[in-house]
């Protein structure tokens, strides 16, 4: 029995390049030694020995760099028969000792490499070495193989077109991108509205949608055909939005997008006017009606979306590695899963995500705030914290149907049985699911940490306009203070321990007063 990660057992890659006859040979014996013990789908940028030892690709999304939507008990989310993957590197990794080795950034596979040997490349970059790392030492000396070895594996498994690591590169500029970025810099408690795209090829709808928010919210999230279902584009819907004064935060899932299609759509929006950009990892469209496309690997996920992003913009450089003349410019986002898997674990996951670029985080809905706090408090661990700005997520519940949908098919999202039963037992459920949004916006907005929120009630914008206003996040001023354990605030400098860069605004703040439109209420809605 080899070291496997599941009962899935995946097929092997084979290359698509002509190789000499010794890479042929090598290949094919590496192929049936790793195949046997490792399930190794010969990728050829072998992981094994950061991942302790298990396959990552025996993921079916191919996630390189942690799970799709986080470690789960339950199983893969893409293949429930089977276990997660990710969640069994964790624990190897735990027991190990080796937790720390998956905070590096790894890159995409390379097509001219899949399905190709590794032993064969491995030893000729060893023999290129000066002095090499002696295999001896492996036996003889462990004190110097854990430098001389981690070095040289580093250096097998990183490309020079990618060049990953496991540090936090703080942003590279000083002067504020985007109205969001300055608000958050200023300390001012920010509240951003998920919106649905229209089906409909027209603009009217992202109009009213400028006009019902006018006051209530700072940005929309236009999100990326969500559950699966075809609507307008992200980019489109955006264009519109700036048209109509809304400030709009750019989604854009990995979902059957190639790493250049990523780069192109990111630049096109920059293009536009676009400056806050989320990049999300894909759903596969199973949370959808069908008909599903088919699971494919992705060629990249959040984090290497995050890294490719970052490096143009600070670095310039392309996916590629190439130069690039011009650097755009924009702030970066990402999503976190507070209640998908251990806290320990997801702080691991959003540490990759923020080393890699990510400058604010939009949670999934939070219904446990015990759970939250968890998580917060592993961040705190990690001295996270000061290196983000984190919104989490409110979702009013609209029916029990609703209520067992988000616990029991949206990986991530946990209710407490005191949440669920309140919705199934009342008389108004999409009231009661107000009611309970409101419970935990009081509690959220004074919580430590905290930059403000994002509020996810789709085609709902009244919704929106009375959660604001009942719980007065408009006239909300954050307190000074850092988090605790206990989820309240202490006395410091509001940045938690970690604040290794100035998260203040430096931006004139009138420059940044948002002028929407007023108008009528929507009449389209989610129905769930």
């Amino acid at each position: 029995m080899g070291v496997r990660s599941s009962r899935r057992r995946l097929p092997a890659f084979y290359p698509s390049v002509r190789q000499r006859p010794l890479a042929r040979l090598a290949t094919g014996i590496e192929r049936r030694v790793k195949r046997a013990l490792f399930d190794c789908r010969m990728c050829g940028n072998c992981l094994l020995f950061d991942t302790a030892f298990t396959c990552p690709m025996s993921c079916p999304n191919g996630t390189r760099n942690g799970p799709c939507r986080g470690s789960s008990s339950d199983g893969c989310f893409v293949d429930p028969t089977s276990e997660c993957t990710w969640l069994y590197i964790y624990q190897r990794a735990e027991r190990r000792g080796n937790l720390e080795r998956l905070l590096e950034v790894n890159a995409p596979l390379d097509g001219r490499r899949v399905g190709c040997e590794t032993w064969l490349t491995a030893y000729e970059l060893w023999r290129s070495q000066h002095p090499r790392p002696r295999l001896r030492d492996l036996i003889t000396n462990r004190a110097r193989p854990n430098a001389e070895w981690d070095a040289f594996w580093h250096k097998l498994r990183q490309p020079s077109w990618w060049q990953g690591d496991s540090q936090y590169h703080p942003p590279a500029y000083v002067q504020k991108i985007s109205r969001l970025e300055a608000a958050l810099g200023a300390h001012q408690f920010v509240v951003s509205a998920e919106v649905a795209p229209p089906m409909e090829p027209t603009g009217d709808r992202i109009a009213q949608v400028a006009a019902s928010l006018k006051g209530y919210a700072d940005t929309a999230n236009f999100t990326d055909n969500p559950l699966g279902v075809p609507r307008m584009s992200g980019l489109a819907c955006a264009i519109h939005s700036l048209k109509n004064g809304l400030e709009p935060v750019l989604q854009i899932q990995t979902r059957h997008r190639s790493r250049h299609d990523f780069q192109a759509e990111a630049l096109g929006a920059v293009a536009v006017g676009v400056r806050n950009i989320l990049c999300l990892s894909d759903d596969i469209g199973r949370l959808g009606p069908g008909p599903r496309p088919r699971p494919e690997l992705s060629d990249i996920d959040a984090v290497q979306a995050l890294w490719i992003l970052r490096r143009l913009r600070d670095e310039g450089i392309d996916v590629d590695g190439e130069p690039v003349e011009h650097r755009p410019r924009y702030f970066l986002g990402a999503a976190a899963s507070p209640c998908a898997a251990l806290p320990k674990y997801e702080a691991i996951v959003t540490e990759k995500k923020i080393n890699a670029g990510a400058q604010f985080l939009q949670t999934l809905p939070i219904f446990d705030r015990a759970r939250f706090l968890e998580w917060m408090e592993a961040l705190d661990k990690r001295n996270l914290l000061g290196k983000v700005f984190l919104m989490p997520s409110v979702a009013p519940l609209k029916s029990p149907r609703h209520a067992r949908f988000m616990a029991n098919d949206v990986p991530g999202v946990t209710i407490p049985s005191s949440i669920m039963a309140r919705i199934e037992d009342a008389a108004d459920p999409q009231e009661e699911g107000i009611q309970i949004a409101l419970d935990l916006i009081a509690e959220l907005k004074d919580t430590g940490g905290i930059h403000g929120l994002h509020i996810l009630c789709p085609g709902q914008e009244e919704v929106v306009q009375r959660l604001v206003k009942e719980t007065g996040l408009r006239a909300f001023v954050p307190r000074a203070g850092a988090f605790s354990g206990n989820g309240r605030h202490k006395s410091g400098n509001g940045r938690g321990r970690s604040a290794s860069f100035n998260l203040s605004g430096s931006m004139d703040q009138s420059a940044f007063d948002l002028d929407y439109l007023s108008g009528k209420k929507p009449n389209r809605d989610w129905d769930i």
